[in-house]
């Protein structure tokens, strides 16, 4: 029984079971971004090339940002909100210049990269998570750190098995202290000199979109996997509300489209809190709203020439 129970399981998960998992650690999310991501020329996650220059006339949106913008759990890249907002918008120059796993100071030193390589912006959309300041955070950059050392640590049945390390990883998910209690460790970015640094670190990213002939917008998502009446993270959207209005900076918060619906509704899976196809359907509606109305009182900024093209200050 035990044997038909094993050799069940892992034609299951081996076979069968195609989805990710929050951190993408598990042998199946692994195989799954081998099937579906899919780069352009340029290096980021599309099904289009972009162009380094920006054509006359023509208005372009760059989203900037880690999983939730490049789409984690979301197998066709058509269904991801950018995807769906150049669908509703091809007059539209649409661009998604983002990675899994970044943070606030990854993102700064894309955009600086892709500047100094004379990437031209008109309309740049930071598209802000929460967990954003994580890599501020010393302790969440230790417990990552052991826990994907964990994954050449583990026994020959582990490293072979579909089925043994997703359960191993699921039981991993409900029992290590620092993943059970990664949210609230959030929270304590958005106090003290961690907030501080986060404050001085987002002022320099509108900065350098300014000095490069840019302007800035924000969409922030909220945690998905949290969302209720006692949702515990609504004085951090508040803060960073307060913040972008004293830089002058438009922010669209998307927690009052989800705050009504539960998880489960919004979600890849139990075990991946990326938003899915229908969180993103519902971003890409309220996104696609809140840009016509920003274009619409932003004149089309000059174009720069490739020759021209200021390098960000350091």
């Amino acid at each position: 029984m035990m044997l038909l129970l094993f050799a069940g399981g892992e034609l299951y998960y081996r076979y069968v079971y195609d989805t990710t998992d929050s951190l993408s650690y598990t042998k199946v999310s692994q195989r799954w971004f081998q099937r579906y991501f899919v780069y352009n020329p340029s290096g980021f996650r599309d099904n289009v090339e972009y162009r380094r220059l920006r054509q006359p006339g023509v208005r372009r949106i760059t989203f900037v940002g880690d999983s939730f913008t490049v789409g984690h759990g979301i197998r066709s890249v058509d269904d991801r909100f950018a995807n769906l907002i150049r669908a509703a918008h091809p007059e539209w120059e649409i661009h998604v210049v983002g990675h899994i796993g970044l943070d606030t100071g990854a993102e700064l030193a894309l955009m600086q990269k892709s500047l100094k390589e004379g990437y031209q912006i008109d309309e740049v959309v930071l598209v802000y998570c929460l967990n954003d300041v994580a890599d501020v955070l010393p302790q969440w950059n230790k417990d990552l750190k052991r826990i994907f050392a964990d994954e050449n640590q583990g026994g020959w049945l582990r490293q072979h098995s579909y089925f043994i390390d997703t359960l191993y990883h699921h039981y991993k998910a409900a029992h290590d202290p620092a993943m059970q209690h990664y949210f609230d460790f959030v929270r304590s970015g958005y106090s003290g000199p961690v907030w501080e640094l986060q404050q001085k670190r987002l002022m320099e990213f509108r900065d350098i979109v300014r000095t490069n002939g840019g302007r800035l917008l924000v969409v922030t998502f909220p945690f998905l996997n949290a969302l209720g009446p006692k949702y515990p993270y609504r004085s951090i959207h508040e803060k960073l509300d307060q913040f972008w209005k004293k830089l002058g900076v438009p922010n669209l918060d998307l927690l009052p489209i989800y705050a009504n619906l539960p998880p489960a509704k919004l979600t890849v899976n139990p075990y991946d809190a990326h938003p899915n196809e229908y969180a993103h359907a519902l971003a890409a509606k309220a996104i696609g709203k809140f840009l016509v109305t920003q274009l619409s009182n932003s004149p089309l900024s000059a174009l720069v020439s490739s020759n021209t093209v200021s390098s960000p200050p350091r």
